[in-house]
Order: structure tokens, then sequence, then C-alpha cells
């Protein structure tokens, strides 16, 4: 059993490496690029250059914090899913500092990846486990924002709310319950079409196709044994409390920079930048889709476009930082604590 899932995930392991240099890939980061260079040329450089050299420090290190902390609570939430695996809480924030860092450097969400590779390090869990808890918390991710942005939207906006705003989101938040709630159907419906794949385009010689075939049944037996009940009191609780610290987050990077704004239209603002970040249409290190739909959100809550373009690479740079610092320390302690990673 050891050997199969050391296998299978050095398997995914070889197959993610050559998505990444993929042709995909290289058409994301001419999108990024593009996107990039059409935002800058929408500031006034000066402007920006100043704002970020009259960056509150303070504040940028409360952003860190505040970072650090969402990290502690996305390795709470894994530690209510995986209770029975008996993995510790201490190991499961080094696993998130490792990839909520690679989700931030990695395309295409490619860096999702390293939780099962870690996870395996740790508990020698088979990959229907990693991939099973990654889907699950999010699902939760997906459910949390949408209740976020429908609520910070009537807040800020009262009589004037747009319908389609509310609308879209109440959609969201139905559709990703559902999910929640059919996991067992999505992963049979997912074995079907994959199977049917197999026999359509005579994908069976591929050693990667084969390596998932052969995991079908584990991973549609781990989706249909979910006891999805049982664990939402716990899962929302954590959920809440990840979205709370990121988008207070949001908030104080903001006032970083010197712009002033209410904190529940930080909430609804923030929510473009949350959503092109969760797609999978960001190329090397989010930049430039990010910003994109950073600046979206904040200008459609009333910010200037200088503003929010500006302050969205500011958030962008101070998380890109913090997840490497967050991903140092989780080195660090694997290093010198009682954590049971053999290698990293």
């Amino acid at each position: 059993m050891k050997e199969r899932v050391e296998s299978g995930t050095d398997e995914l392991i070889s197959e993610r490496k050559k998505r990444i240099f993929s042709k995909k890939t290289l058409i994301l980061l001419v999108l990024s690029l593009a996107l990039v260079i059409f935002l800058v040329t929408r500031i006034d450089m000066e402007r920006t250059v100043h704002t970020f050299r009259n960056a509150d420090p303070l504040l940028l290190l409360a952003c860190c914090v505040l970072y650090f902390m969402s990290n502690f609570f996305k390795a709470l939430r894994f530690r209510v899913l995986l209770a029975g695996e008996r993995v510790k809480l201490y190991d499961l924030f080094i696993i998130a500092s490792y990839h909520n860092f690679f989700n931030q450097i990695f395309p295409a969400r490619t860096g999702e990846l390293t939780f099962v590779y870690y996870l395996k390090k740790i508990s020698r869990s088979d990959i229907s486990k990693g991939i099973h808890s990654l889907f699950v918390v999010r699902i939760f991710d997906l459910i949390i924002v949408s209740v976020f942005f429908v609520g910070s939207v009537i807040i800020y906006f009262g009589r004037s709310t747009s319908g389609s705003l509310v609308l879209a989101g109440i959609i969201f938040f139905i559709l990703s319950t559902a999910v929640l709630f059919n996991l067992k159907w999505f992963a049979v419906l997912f074995d079907r079409i994959l199977q049917w794949c197999v026999r359509r385009f005579n994908l069976g010689d591929k050693k990667i196709i084969r390596s998932v075939v052969d995991r079908t049944d584990a991973i549609v037996e781990e989706f249909s044994s979910f006891k999805t009940r049982s664990f939402i009191p716990g899962l929302a609780i954590t959920s809440i409390l990840v979205w709370v610290a990121l988008y207070t987050m949001f908030f104080t990077s903001i006032r970083a920079f010197g712009i002033d704004i209410q904190y529940i239209q930080s909430v609804a603002g923030a929510t473009g930048g949350v959503l092109t970040n969760v797609l999978p249409i960001n190329s090397f290190g989010s930049f430039g889709t990010l910003e994109a739909g950073w600046a979206g959100g904040f200008v459609l809550v009333g910010m200037s476009g200088q503003d929010a373009i500006t302050t969205g690479f500011g958030y962008h740079l101070i998380t890109f930082i913090a997840s490497g610092l967050a991903a140092l320390t989780g080195l660090l302690l694997y290093r010198s604590g009682p954590g049971s990673i053999k290698s990293a």
C-alpha cells in the first residue's frame, strides 16, 4: 500500500510538472503580461510609487500576521477533515504554509497538488484522501465567499443594491451547497466520464491515466463514505475563521496604502480578486489576473481606478512576501520541531 501511494503521487507530480510548462501555461503567461501592461498604462506611476513609499509599516506587518493566522485556521480546518488520520496540527500548519506558497507561484492552481504530496509524506494517506480534502475545503470556500459577498453587498448598497449581484451570489451559494451534499454522485459522474474518455480516446496506454483509473474506486469510496452533515459545524466555523482573517487582511492592506475605505466595502470589493485567484486562469505568481479581478471589484464599490489598481498590486506583493515568509517558517518548524515530515 505504501509503495502504491508513493508511486501514484510521484506520477502525479511528474505529470503536473509537464503541465506547468505546457502550451496552456504559456498562453496564460502571455495573458498575464498583457493584463499587467494594460493595468500599468491606466495608472499614474508617480502617484503609485508615492503610495507605496508612504505605506504604513505597522499595518503592513499586521497584514503578514493576519496571513499567518489564516494559515493556522486552514490547518485547523484540515484537522477537522482529517481527524481520523491523526495528523498533528503542527504538521498541518507546515503543509498549509507550503501549499499556499506554491499556489501563489504556480500557474492554473497547479500548486494544489503540494497538499496531496506533503500529506502523503506525513501520514502515508492515499491520494484519494488528499483529493477529497481539497475538494471539500474548496466547496466550503465558495459557500463562505458567496455568503460574505451577498451580505456585504446588501449592507453596503442598501436599497440601491443590484438585484443581479445578489442573485448571482445566491445562485453561487445554492450550487456550491448542492455539490457539497451530493459529493458521491459527482465522484461517480467523474468516474464514468473518465472511463468513457479512456475508451473513446484510447488513453489506457498512458501511465498517468492508468494511475488515476486504478484509484477511481478509492476516490469514489472516499467521497461516498464522507458523512457531510457531521462535519458541517467544524468546517463552517473554521472556514469562517479563515475568511474573516483573509477579509481583514484585504481591508488592512488597503488602509496600509492610505486609502480610506469601510470594512464592509472592502469585503464586497475583494470578491473579484478572490474569484480570479480561485479559478485556474492565473499564470506564474497570478500577476495580472488577480489585479484585474481586484480592480474590477473595487471599482464596482466606488473606488477610483487609480486606487483600485494600485492597491491590487500592493496587496499582491504583500501576499507574495507573506506566503514566502510562511513557507520559510514552515521549513524552520519542520527542521527544528517534532513534525513527522521526513523530507521536504
